[in-house]
C-alpha cells in the first residue's frame, strides 16, 4: 500500500481504504492505482503488452468503474424494495431465473414493481377480510437485469412492455406448478390476508394444465378445502387423512 501511495502520490490510508472499504472509490484514485499496477507488471513481463496492454487495461477497468459507481448510486436511490413474502419473492425467482425481457442471466437486480395501470383498490367483498394485505400483487412485480432497468429508468423501456414480458411468464412451460406451490403456500398462511383476486388468478393458471390440475385436497388440517380442476377454494371442516 505504502509503494503505490509513494508512487502515485496519494496518502497510504486513501489507497488501503480504496481496497478496504465497501464503497467505491474516486474515478481519479481508481485509475490511479489501476495505472500504476498496470504499469509494474508490465514491467515485470507478466501477461501485459507492451505496446497495447497499458491501454487496454484502462478502458477495461474504466467500463468497470462505471458500472460500480451506476449500481451504488441506483443501490442508494431506490428506497426500500417492495414488500413480499417468502412465498411471493420464491414464486418470481422460479418463474424468471433470467430476465424476462433480454433473457440475461447475469446482474439481475432484486423484484422490483411495476405500476398499477388500474390502480383501483379491490372492494372487501373480493377478500378473505377486510384489511390490506402487506405484500403487493405478483402480478405487478418483475426480475430485471440492471440493462433493463437503466433503460426503464430513462425511457426506453415502457411499463407496457414489462407488463407484457412478466404475464409471458405465466405461459412458460411449468408455471403451473410453480403456480400451485405458491397458492399452497398463500393458502397455509405465507401471506397475512389471502387476496382472493391473486389466489383466482393463480387458480386460472393452474387449470389450464391438466397434469397439475389434480383430485381436490385439503389444507390447515381440514380447514380449506381446494378444487384445482374447477377453480374453487372452500372454508370449512373437511375430511382430513394427513397431518398437514
Amino acid at each position: 500500500m505504502r509503494n503505490i501511495a509513494e508512487a502515485i502520490g496519494k496518502s497510504t490510508g486513501s489507497v488501503h481504504n480504496a481496497f478496504r472499504v465497501a464503497k467505491v472509490p474516486s474515478h481519479d484514485l481508481t485509475m490511479a492505482i489501476v495505472s500504476r499496477l498496470t504499469l509494474w507488471v508490465r514491467d515485470w513481463g507478466v501477461g501485459v503488452d507492451q505496446d497495447t496492454g497499458i491501454d487496454t487495461a484502462l478502458r477495461r477497468f474504466e467500463r468497470c468503474w462505471q458500472q460500480a459507481q451506476y449500481e451504488e448510486e441506483f443501490l442508494a436511490n431506490q428506497g426500500d424494495p417492495p414488500p413480499m413474502s417468502d412465498a411471493t419473492r420464491d414464486l418470481l425467482y422460479a418463474l424468471s431465473p433470467e430476465c424476462p425481457v433480454c433473457g440475461k442471466t447475469r446482474q439481475l437486480l432484486d423484484i422490483v414493481a411495476m405500476e398499477d395501470p388500474d390502480g383501483e383498490q379491490l372492494p372487501p367483498a373480493f377478500r378473505k377480510t377486510g384489511l390490506e394485505p402487506d405484500a403487493p400483487n405478483p402480478w405487478h412485480l418483475i426480475r430485471l437485469c440492471r440493462g433493463c432497468q437503466r433503460r426503464r429508468e430513462v425511457g426506453e423501456l415502457t411499463e407496457q412492455q414489462l407488463r407484457e414480458a412478466r404475464f409471458a411468464l405465466d405461459r412458460r412451460p411449468g408455471a403451473a406448478r410453480h403456480y400451485a406451490a405458491y397458492l399452497d403456500q398463500l393458502l397455509l398462511g405465507a401471506e397475512p390476508v389471502i387476496d382472493m383476486n391473486v389466489a383466482g388468478s393463480a387458480l386460472a393458471i393452474i387449470q389450464a394444465d391438466p397434469e397439475v390440475s389434480a383430485e381436490p385436497y385439503v389444507l390447515n388440517h381440514g380447514q380449506i378445502k381446494v378444487d384445482r380442476t374447477h377453480g374453487s377454494l372452500r372454508w370449512g371442516q373437511h375430511e382430513c387423512t394427513d397431518d398437514h
